[in-house]
């Protein structure tokens, strides 16, 4: 039995440390958790074989406690490569309607424009702090508005590209399918000064939409259309 049918995996990744925690179903304090610490740092690539041994034998010891088998998870992650970008973009319509499609293809141009400018950089987060409607500002999505000229200011949470491709192949290589990553510094912001040793009750709550400005993104390769090709869970 895989774990999907049963709860979510979450993995906490700082620089010396990984833990694992599992929340069941429905619930919203993890039911089991066990941590590991990393020789050296992550960013010695000269113990990445070692990493990959010890995250294997705690995910079989966390699979022979639980008593089913860990195949996918949420990744959140402390780096000293967090970065805040804030981005603006606009454009201006014959008067229309606003809708989703006018905000997720406004979104996909600054994804896109920042990815043309930053290639050290990866998006983990994205927040939409303004929408300025024909001059009106407006912290929250004004459905329905009719209106001519759009201006989003979007910020962008981002770690380092490397790191990020780095713990995709840690994971790659334990058959663990990583669902979302997190930035852990991002979501301690919200946790209410609660006490998160783990790093893994900051990013359930952050994933569970704890930021309603967040949006959230979806990658499909197959299709070739870009890095990201869907916002999701936007306007729920």
């Amino acid at each position: 039995m895989s774990n999907s049918e049963k709860g979510d995996f979450y993995f906490g990744i700082s620089e010396k440390k990984i833990h694992i925690c599992f929340f069941e179903k429905g619930k919203s304090q993890f039911i089991e958790s066990l941590n590991f610490e990393i020789p050296d740092s992550l960013n010695n690539n000269l113990n990445l074989k070692i990493i990959i041994n010890l995250l294997k034998k705690n995910i079989r010891k966390i699979e022979k406690d639980l008593g089913f088998f860990l195949n996918s998870g949420n990744i959140s992650i402390q780096s000293n490569s967090y970065q805040s970008i804030v981005f603006s973009i606009k454009n201006i319509f014959d008067e229309k309607k606003l809708d989703k499609k006018v905000i997720t293809n406004l979104v996909q141009a600054a994804i896109q424009k920042f990815y043309i400018d930053e290639q050290s950089l990866s998006i983990i987060h994205i927040i939409i702090n303004k929408y300025i409607i024909d001059d009106n500002v407006y912290t929250s999505f004004p459905n329905d508005l009719k209106f001519k000229k759009i201006v989003l200011e979007i910020e962008f949470i981002c770690l380092d590209k490397n790191l990020i491709n780095k713990v995709r192949n840690l994971f790659n290589e334990c058959k663990i399918n990583v669902n979302k990553i997190v930035s852990h510094d991002y979501a301690k912001k919200f946790s209410n000064n609660e006490k998160d040793d783990t790093m893994c009750m900051s990013a359930y709550q952050i994933l569970s939409g704890k930021n309603q400005a967040e949006v959230y993104l979806e990658s499909n390769i197959q299709k070739k259309q870009g890095i990201f090709n869907k916002i999701f869970n936007f306007f729920d």
